[in-house]
């Protein structure tokens, strides 16, 4: 499990904000103090001129890149929660065609579904948090699986409700595997080392301007520094969806009519 996935699979959301935004500002507003301790206001007044330009420059470069990575794992987020409404679908359109079948079977197809979503509920959903798959519910899916793979085809209209059975216990299967994927993947650590590196570079900048008042200057650049891990904080959240502030839940499964 990386870094960035322990922080928000350990850490309560309210936390997180600890971590992730609250230390860094209190971080940021004390190097502020410490250079402010050795530079004058007037000293620094001199490098406006430079530092204006290049600030300015260095803000919108990693303003652009900072969009591109909120806009990315919002799409990340976004596709992961329509797996999951589909995944849930695809359980109950498998439900409802094992009516076509004869009745040993559909009542025994029939439990291990209800068994498997209980199971996905109260179990998987649980241990998805981690990026790991639940046992018992993988179990559950593949005696499912057997049991079609075994069932004895008897006439024209159960073969085509066989035929669509099929398709979706494969669609089931790989929507799971991307959702149990998903769950644990995120931004690889080179990016992180560039958005991190570009926020310090970018909050350091503003240490460049000399405001004769201190308390206005440290102000802006907890303003500054604020804003910019606001980003990070939901990078972080967006990045693992089943964990943190936005998680996506269980309830298209607790919806589904399996009775």
């Amino acid at each position: 499990m990386s870094l960035e996935h322990s922080l928000v699979a350990n850490f309560e959301p309210h936390q997180l904000i600890l971590v992730c935004v609250i230390s860094p500002i209190l971080f940021a507003v004390f190097g502020l103090f410490l250079l402010r301790k050795v530079i004058s206001p007037d000293t620094l007044k001199q490098y406006h001129d430079i530092a204006g330009p290049f600030f300015n420059t260095i803000g919108a470069l990693y303003g652009i890149f900072l969009a591109l990575i909120v806009a990315s794992t919002w799409q990340f987020f976004s596709t992961t929660a329509g797996n999951v409404i589909e995944e849930a679908r695809c359980l109950q359109s498998l439900y409802l065609d094992s009516e076509a079948f004869p009745n040993a079977f559909r009542d025994e197809a029939r439990q291990i579904m209800r068994d498997y979503r209980d199971s996905l509920v109260n179990r998987e959903w649980k241990s998805v948090k981690m990026g790991e798959a639940d046992p018992q519910t993988t179990a559950l899916l593949q005696k499912l699986t057997e049991d079609y793979a075994h069932f004895k085809v008897g006439d024209a209209s159960e073969a085509a409700y066989f035929n669509e059975s099929l398709k979706n216990i494969n669609m089931l299967q790989s929507l799971r595997a991307s959702r149990i994927e998903d769950s644990g993947s995120g931004l690889i650590p080179f990016l992180w080392g560039v958005i991190i590196a570009g926020g310090v570079a970018t909050i350091s900048f503003s240490y460049l301007f000399g405001a004769r008042k201190l308390h206005a200057h440290a102000v802006m650049t907890a303003l500054l520094t604020g804003v910019v891990c606001l980003a990070l904080y939901t990078i972080v959240n967006l990045d693992f969806p089943f964990t943190g502030l936005v998680a996506i839940g269980p309830q298209a499964f607790e919806r589904l009519m399996l009775k």
